[in-house]
C-alpha cells in the first residue's frame, strides 16, 4: 500500500510503512503501573540520584512511592479528584518526583513551574487557566505561590508526612490514574524534561538530576539526552561511562554527530512539544549522511503539501505529525489548536495529526531530512520563539510605525519604520516582554517598509535588505531587485537614517565591540571550588570583617599578659587599654576617619596583581576593627570592675586603689556595654533596627559621659601627692584619649545643618532629591533626617559635576518605598532637609581598583551604580534586578543607565520572574572579562550572590550589613 499523492503524477509515491513507526502494546497502561511496578519488583534499587545538592542525595523506589503515595493521600484529602489540574511550582530535585508521582496517583495532572525563575504574570495565568484547588510547591518556592496571591490550597511537599526509615514494603494505596486522563500540562517548551523524567523512572533506571557540575553528573550516567549546544561542550573520551546519547532541539553538526557516534550509539531526533516529545529518531552512524529518522513506534508522520496532500519522495513538504504521542491541544487557545490539529484522514481511525510547522523531505531508505522551518516558529539556542510574539513586542513600542521579526542565518533581526527609532530603548523595552534569547541581535531601520502587492510586509524584500548589508558593510548600495538604500553602522549613536524621495531607506546596526556586544547569561556555573567544611570556614567565618575583629582580640589578650607581669598598677594600665579599644571604636565610625582609609587603599594603582587589589577592597570591612575593638573594650572594664570586687577580699599586689563613686560609676558603664552588646546581636539589630539605632546614639553619648565622670574621679582616686587635680588630668593619657574620641563622636554634628532640595517624583515608589550643598566623591552615601535626634537615614550619592535644567550641581539620592519614612518622603516631597557630616565613603568607591568591572543592583540599588557610571573609572556592565523598572524608577533614570551602558541587563522581575544572580553575574563576569564583581542588594541577596561568586573563584565584593 502506499500513500495516496497529490498532481505530480511524475513524483514516486511514499510508501506507508514510511509514515508509521512499529505497532507496539505498551507493556503498562499509565505512567503510575509502570513506575509502581518497579517499585515493587526493585524497591532497593536507586529511583534518583539529586545532584543539585550538597552533598548529593538518592532515593530508592521504594522510598520515592512510599513518600509519593503518603503525598497523594493527602491531596486527595483536600480535594484533588482524577482530571485536576495542580501547578507543582518547584525547583529540580527529588521532591519534584515525589510531587509529579503523587499528582498522577489522584488520576491528576502536573503543572510543572520552575519556581525560581517562572514570572508572576505567568505563574497567575497558570492558577487561573487551571482552575486549580490546590498547589504544590518547596519550602523554597512557597513565597511564590503567596507573592501572587494564589486562589487555591498551597501544600509543601517536605511537609507533608514523611519516613524516617527505609521503607521495606509498599503501603496500600489506591492508583487512580486511567489511560484517558492527562498526564502534564506545559506552559513553557519541551525543555522543560517532563517526559524524559518519566520515562527513566517508566523503565526502572536511575533518573540523574544534575547540579551546576555538568562533568560531575556525566560522570555518572549511561544514557544521556540533551540539545547539541550542550553535548557540543564535552569529549565522549572523558566519559567511557555513557553508552547512549540522544539529541534534540536543535539541528547537530555532521562533525559533532561523527565524533559521538564514534563512542556511543547516538540518536539524533526530532520532535515538538506537541508530540511527547520526540517522533523520529536516527541511529547515527559516524561518516554516513544525518538525517532526523523514521517514524517512533505508535507514531506517523505524513509530509504535505500546502493543500494537504502527500508529497512524492524526495520533495519538501511540512512535516505532520500523529499517532499516540499527539497532545490533545492548547489550553484557552480554540482556534489556534484547531488550526493546528486536525483529523487524520489517513488512519481514519479519529485520531488527529499536528502540523510541526517542519520542512522535510522522505529519503529513499525511510528517513526523513530536516529541511527548516515554514512558519515564523522557531528554534533558537534550544528554545522555541514565536517570531509574531516577538513582532508585537516591536510593534508595542510607541515609537515603531510597523516592525517584523524574521530569522535569518541562525539569527533573528528586527526592522522598523520610521529610521528614527531609538535603538537603545527599544531594546530595553523588549527586555522586559521577552527572554532573552528572543531579543533581536540585528536590526533595521527604515523610513517605511517594503509590500507586497497585496499591501503585506514583503519579507522576501527584507531577507534581500539584510543580505546586501552584510556584503556591503559600512557601505552605500542601490539593490536593483528592491531599490532600498542601506547603511551597516558599527554604534547605535551612528545611525543616521538616509531617505530618498521615492524608494524607503534603512540603517542597520550589529554590535561587535567586547563592551557593546549581547551577553549569554545562560549557562550553568561551575561547583565551588573548595569542599565543605573548608569552604565555609573562608567565605563564611574567616571573612575580613571577623579577621579584624579577632586580630583585635589578639592583640589585647597579649597587651593583658605583658602588662600583667610588667606594670607596677595593673588596674590603671587596664583602664588606659580600655580607653585606647574605645578610641579605637569610635574612630573607626568617624567619618573623615573613613574616607582617608578609603582613599589610601583605594588609590593603588591598576598596574599591581589582582590579588593586592582585593586586599585592599575589603576596606569595607573596618567595620570590624569597630565591633573588635568595643567588645574588647567592655570586657577590659568588665575584668577590671570583677577584679576590683575580688580585690577586697584577697590581696592583690600592684593593683591600685578605687574609690565607691568610681566603682559605681564602672558598673553603669558595664551595664551600658551590656545592653549595647545585645541590641548589636545580629539578630536582634535586624529585627529591631531602629531601637538599635536610637539607643547605639543615646546610650553611647550617655557612656562617653560616664567615661569622662569614671577617669575623673579614678585620677582623683590615684592622686599623687604635690599634684593637683588638674594637673593629674592632664598628665592622664585616658583623657586625651576621651578628648579625641569626644570630639570624633562630635564632629558629625558639627556639620548638621538644613539644606534645600529639589525632589524629582519617579513614581509612587521613588522619589530623587537633588541637592546642591557639595558634591561628593564617587561610591560615597550622605545621611538625611527630618528629625536629627531620633533617626538617620543612610542612602548613596550620585554626583552631579554640573546643573542639569533645574536640578543644581552637587549630588542626588534615590529613595525607594521602604519603610513609613521613605513611604511619607515620597508622598510629601521635602523642600528643606537636614544633613549631617559628610558624604562618606562605601562599597562602591573601591571601583576604582579594577580595570574591567560588573556591578549587579536589585532596586533602588541602582542609584550609587548611576554614581559609577556618569564617570566611570574602568569599562564597566551591569545588570538591574528590579519590578517593572520603567514604572518604578521612572524613564529618566532607566535612560541614564541605557545612555552610559546600551545593553546593560535590566531584568524586569514582575515580568521575568527571580533572576539567578549567581548565574548571571558569573557568566558576565566571564564574558566580560571582568577582574570583579560588586553588588548593591539588600543583605539575603548581597550574601548569595558574594558567597556564590567568591566560591568559583570570582573576586565579588558586598556590603556586610553590620550597623
Amino acid at each position: 500500500m502506499v500513500v495516496t499523492l497529490g498532481n505530480d503524477s511524475a513524483s514516486r509515491p511514499v510508501p506507508e510503512s514510511f509514515t508509521r513507526g512499529p505497532r507496539m502494546a505498551p507493556r503498562f497502561a499509565t505512567v503510575t503501573a509502570a513506575f509502581y511496578h518497579h517499585a515493587k519488583t526493585q524497591p532497593g534499587e536507586i529511583a534518583a540520584r539529586d545532584l543539585s545538592t550538597s552533598p548529593a542525595r538518592e532515593i530508592t523506589y521504594a522510598s520515592l512511592a512510599h513518600r509519593a503515595i503518603k503525598l497523594s493521600r493527602q491531596l486527595r484529602s483536600v480535594g484533588v479528584a482524577p482530571g485536576d489540574k495542580v501547578p507543582l511550582v518547584v525547583k529540580r530535585g527529588i521532591e519534584m518526583l515525589v510531587g509529579a508521582v503523587a499528582i498522577l496517583t489522584c488520576g491528576a495532572q502536573y503543572v510543572p513551574m520552575d519556581g525560581g525563575v517562572v514570572p508572576d504574570s505567568a505563574l497567575k495565568t497558570v492558577l487561573k487557566q487551571t482552575a486549580a484547588k490546590v498547589a504544590l510547591c518547596l519550602n523554597s518556592t512557597k513565597h511564590r505561590l503567596h507573592g501572587v496571591q494564589a486562589p487555591c490550597e498551597v501544600l509543601v511537599i517536605e511537609e507533608a508526612n514523611g519516613y524516617t526509615i527505609e521503607p521495606q514494603y509498599l503501603p496500600a494505596y489506591e492508583d487512580l490514574a486511567e489511560p484517558h486522563h492527562g498526564c502534564y500540562i506545559i506552559f513553557t517548551s519541551g525543555t522543560t524534561a517532563a517526559w524524559e523524567t518519566l520515562g527513566t523512572l517508566c523503565n526502572g533506571g536511575t533518573l540523574v538530576t544534575r547540579g551546576s557540575d555538568w562533568r560531575l553528573a556525566l560522570s555518572q550516567i549511561n544514557a544521556l539526552i540533551c540539545t547539541p549546544s550542550i553535548l557540543a561542550k564535552y569529549d565522549p573520551q572523558e566519559f567511557p561511562n555513557i553508552r547512549t546519547v540522544a539529541t534534540a532541539g536543535e539541528p547537530i553538526s555532521q562533525k559533532l554527530a561523527d565524533l559521538w557516534a564514534s563512542h556511543v550509539s547516538y540518536y539524533n531526533c526530532c520532535g515538538p512539544t506537541e508530540t511527547t516529545i520526540v517522533n523520529t529518531m536516527h541511529l547515527h552512524q559516524s561518516g554516513q549522511p544525518l538525517s532526523i529518522g523514521k517514524p517512533t513506534p505508535n507514531n506517523t508522520v505524513y509530509i504535505l503539501d500546502e493543500e494537504g496532500r502527500p508529497v512524492g519522495m524526495g520533495e519538501p513538504g511540512i512535516q505532520w505529525a500523529g499517532g499516540h504521542g499527539i497532545s490533545r491541544g492548547y489550553i484557552g487557545l480554540p482556534e489556534k489548536t484547531a488550526e493546528k490539529y486536525k483529523l487524520d484522514p489517513f488512519a481514519n481511525d479519529g485520531s488527529m495529526m499536528y502540523n510541526t510547522g517542519d520542512l522535510g523531505a522522505w529519503r529513499e531508505d525511510g528517513e526523513i531530512e530536516m529541511l527548516g522551518r515554514v512558519d515564523d516558529q522557531i528554534k533558537i539556542k534550544g528554545f522555541r520563539v514565536e517570531l509574531d510574539g516577538v513582532t508585537a513586542s516591536l510593534n508595542s513600542y510607541p515609537a515603531v510605525d510597523k516592525a517584523a521579526a524574521i530569522f535569518i542565518e541562525g539569527e533573528i533581526h528586527a526592522f522598523m519604520a520610521p529610521g528614527d527609532v531609538d535603538v537603545n530603548a527599544l531594546k530595553q523595552h523588549l527586555g522586559a516582554s521577552q527572554p532573552y534569547y528572543a531579543v533581536p541581535t540585528k536590526y533595521h531601520l527604515l523610513e517605511a517598509m517594503p509590500l507586497t502587492p497585496n499591501g503585506k510586509t514583503d519579507k522576501k524584500a527584507l531577507k534581500r535588505l539584510a543580505g546586501e548589508k552584510e556584503n556591503q558593510a559600512n557601505s552605500l548600495s542601490t539593490s536593483s531587485s528592491s531599490s532600498l538604500v542601506t547603511r551597516h553602522l558599527e554604534k547605535v549613536d551612528e545611525i543616521q537614517p538616509t531617505p530618498t524621495a521615492s524608494t524607503p531607506s534603512s540603517s542597520s546596526f550589529t554590535e561587535k565591540e567586547r563592551d557593546d556586544e549581547s551577553f549569554d547569561l545562560s549557562q550553568d556555573v561551575p561547583s565551588k571550588i573548595l569542599p565543605q567544611p573548608l569552604r565555609g570556614l573562608v567565605h563564611r567565618v574567616f571573612i575580613a570583617y571577623r579577621r579584624l575583629f579577632s586580630l583585635l582580640g589578639i592583640f589585647n589578650i597579649a597587651a593583658i599578659v605583658a602588662v600583667a607581669y610588667t606594670a607596677d598598677n595593673l588596674r590603671q594600665w587596664l583602664a588606659w587599654l580600655t580607653a585606647i579599644n574605645l578610641l579605637i571604636a569610635v574612630l573607626i565610625r568617624e567619618e573623615f576617619v573613613i574616607n582617608i582609609l578609603y582613599t589610601i587603599c583605594c588609590s593603588i594603582p591598576k598596574s599591581f596583581p589582582l590579588s593586592i587589589r582585593a586586599r585592599a577592597a575589603k576596606i569595607y570591612h573596618l567595620g570590624g576593627a569597630h565591633s573588635g575593638a568595643a567588645i574588647c573594650s567592655g570586657l577590659l572594664l568588665l575584668g577590671t570592675n570583677i577584679s576590683d570586687e575580688v580585690c577586697q577580699v584577697t590581696h592583690c599586689p600592684n593593683w591600685g586603689y578605687q574609690g565607691p563613686a568610681t566603682k559605681v560609676i564602672s558598673w553603669m558603664l558595664s551595664a551600658g556595654f551590656a545592653i549595647m552588646w545585645a541590641l548589636a546581636y545580629p539578630t536582634v539589630r535586624k529585627n529591631h533596627h531602629d531601637l538599635f539605632e536610637r539607643t547605639h546614639r543615646f546610650i553611647g553619648w550617655t557612656m562617653l559621659a560616664l567615661f569622662w565622670v569614671q577617669t575623673i574621679l579614678a585620677t582623683h582616686d590615684t592622686l599623687p601627692a604635690g599634684l593637683t587635680l588638674g594637673q593629674a588630668v592632664l598628665r592622664n593619657p585616658a583623657v586625651w584619649m576621651l578628648v579625641t574620641a569626644t570630639i570624633s563622636v562630635a564632629s558629625s554634628w558639627f556639620f548638621l545643618r538644613k539644606v534645600p532640595v529639589e525632589s524629582e517624583v519617579l513614581s509612587n515608589h521613588a522619589i530623587r532629591l537633588h541637592f546642591g550643598y557639595t558634591v561628593p566623591v564617587n561610591g560615597s552615601f550622605t545621611r538625611i533626617s527630618h528629625r536629627p535626634l531620633v533617626e538617620w537615614h543612610s542612602f548613596a550619592t550620585i554626583p552631579a559635576y554640573e546643573r542639569v535644567g533645574i536640578y543644581p550641581k552637587g549630588y542626588s539620592l534615590v529613595v525607594s518605598n521602604a519603610g513609613d519614612w521613605t513611604k511619607n518622603c515620597i508622598e510629601k516631597p521635602p523642600r528643606e532637609i537636614y544633613v549631617r557630616g559628610v558624604p562618606t565613603c562605601g562599597v562602591m568607591r573601591i571601583a576604582t581598583l579594577f580595570r574591567r568591572l560588573v556591578v549587579v543592583c536589585t532596586g533602588s540599588g541602582v542609584g550609587p551604580v548611576l554614581g559609577h557610571l556618569q564617570n566611570p573609572s574602568c569599562p564597566t556592565q551591569v545588570i538591574w534586578s528590579t519590578p517593572r523598572p520603567h514604572l518604578t524608577f521612572g524613564q529618566g533614570l532607566v535612560d541614564a543607565v541605557r545612555s552610559k551602558i546600551p545593553n546593560a541587563i535590566i531584568h524586569d522581575t514582575r515580568e521575568q520572574g527571580r533572576p539567578d544572580l549567581v548565574k548571571m553575574s558569573y557568566n558576565l563576569v566571564k564574558s566580560f572579562d571582568a577582574e570583579a564583581v560588586i553588588i548593591i542588594a539588600n543583605e539575603k541577596i548581597t550574601k548569595k550572590v558574594v558567597y556564590g561568586l567568591e566560591t568559583r573563584g570570582v573576586y565579588a565584593f558586598g556590603a556586610i550589613w553590620d550597623s
